[in-house]
């Protein structure tokens, strides 16, 4: 009788520690399933990279959302050094108005007129690639093209060029770019530029320009931008390093960009292969881009 109480006993230890193990196992598969799961949903696209499409002159990696219309005003005024007269600039503003429609989240087309030169633009915005935020995608791409025509009439020293083809510019950048952390951002912003026709005949129809942007995020809806873009060949003698120094604020809904550039023109062709003001000599111009999105 004894021996078989010490049996059952026996029995019904290895019963319980057999279910307390299958119990242990069952909730360790499912921490680990769940682990899994929440790896999973941990890794993503990394969002907000640059606060608008724009670092300042130089296009971002970021794109409208699908059927999201992006819509930008921008002013630039006339240099800083013009003096009292003409209110340090402000007399002598050029405007640019443009819209970008998002086909998908990562594919957009643009239109967009500049009263500086009459400028109409279409574009082209594809984001090609999308950083990762475990870092299996190390980088963003994005690539941008844009057709630019000129619209004024004195352009052309004889009239016989100024054709609609003469007109025409073109303007080709991939967007390489990566945010470092919750504040910090940058890009490289490889450009090629043709333009038809010159304005003298020693210049180049062709430029290759290098240019490179940041973000540093300052407070939750203001940071501080800069972007550079240097002349490679081609326009040494004619043209300036395009610099641009900016700060974005975000009002809810707008995006608020004010800055200080070289650079006269707001379009790919001018900010990269027109600007003739240097820094040093005080030929800056103030600006400022709004922007507002309209989701249809």
């Amino acid at each position: 009788m004894k021996t078989f109480s010490t049996h059952l006993i026996l029995c019904c230890s290895l019963i319980f520690i057999g279910w307390l193990a299958l119990s242990v196992n069952e909730v360790r598969g499912q921490s680990l399933l769940d682990e899994l799961g929440a790896s999973e949903l941990a890794v993503h696209p990394v969002y907000a990279t640059f606060k608008d499409t724009r670092i300042i002159n130089v296009q971002s990696n970021e794109t409208p959302g699908q059927n999201v219309m992006h819509f930008v005003i921008a002013h630039r005024f006339g240099q800083i050094n013009e003096g009292a007269y003409a209110l340090w600039g402000l007399d002598n503003a050029s405007m640019r108005m443009a819209l970008d429609y998002g086909l998908t989240d990562r594919l957009c087309l643009g239109i967009a007129r500049s009263t500086f030169q009459k400028t109409f633009e279409s574009s082209l915005k594809w984001k090609a690639l999308q950083q990762k935020s475990d870092d299996s995608v190390p980088l963003g791409i994005t690539f941008y093209a844009v057709s630019m025509a000129r619209g004024d009439s004195t352009y052309a020293e004889s009239a016989d060029n100024r054709t609609f083809t003469n007109r025409l510019s073109y303007t080709y950048q991939a967007i390489i770019s990566r945010k470092w952390s919750e504040k910090f951002s940058t890009a490289i912003v490889p450009s090629f530029t043709h333009r038809n026709l010159v304005e003298f005949i020693d210049n180049a129809h062709d430029q290759w320009t290098l240019g490179a942007g940041g973000r540093y995020k300052l407070a939750q809806r203001v940071s501080l931008n800069c972007e550079y873009h240097f002349l490679l060949k081609g326009l040494k003698e004619s043209a300036q390093n395009s610099l641009s120094l900016g700060v974005d604020i975000e009002t809810g809904g707008h995006v608020f960009q004010l800055h200080i550039t070289n650079s006269r023109g707001m379009f790919e062709r001018a900010f990269l292969t027109e600007t003739t003001g240097r820094w040093r000599d005080g030929a800056l111009f103030f600006g400022f881009n709004l922007s507002r999105v309209f989701d249809f």
